[in-house]
């Protein structure tokens, strides 16, 4: 059932963003476990609300260490540790050295 007031799609998709306050570049799809995370991607998310009610949306550039494969995005509560709580592959992308992975986040509440 969608939410009906703009004002609770808005709260609903906030409290999205409050938990999910960790991004990381995982190998492959984590699944529902937050499997293949690749050590040393973690970084903090800052959402910002869209200009419609529901939306948020974050841009986050990961470090990711030469050898690894980005396969899949996961969403933490935690810099470390803590509990995975979202996620999905990505187009894989190989890294023969040191590089980076800008992501743009984009959750919407219907």
């Amino acid at each position: 059932m969608p939410i009906d007031t703009a004002k609770q799609r808005e709260n609903l998709a906030l409290a999205y963003g409050n938990a999910a306050t960790h991004v990381a570049a995982h190998s492959t799809d984590p699944g529902n476990t937050g499997t293949g995370e690749i050590s040393g991607t973690r970084k903090s998310v800052i959402w910002t609300p869209g200009t419609v009610d529901g939306v948020i949306t974050a841009t986050v550039t990961l470090d990711i260490p030469s050898g690894a494969t980005v396969g899949g995005i996961g969403l933490w509560d935690a810099a470390s540790g803590g509990n995975y709580l979202d996620g999905g592959t990505v187009t894989a992308q190989a890294y023969s050295a040191n590089g980076t992975y800008t992501i743009t986040l984009t959750y919407t509440q219907n």
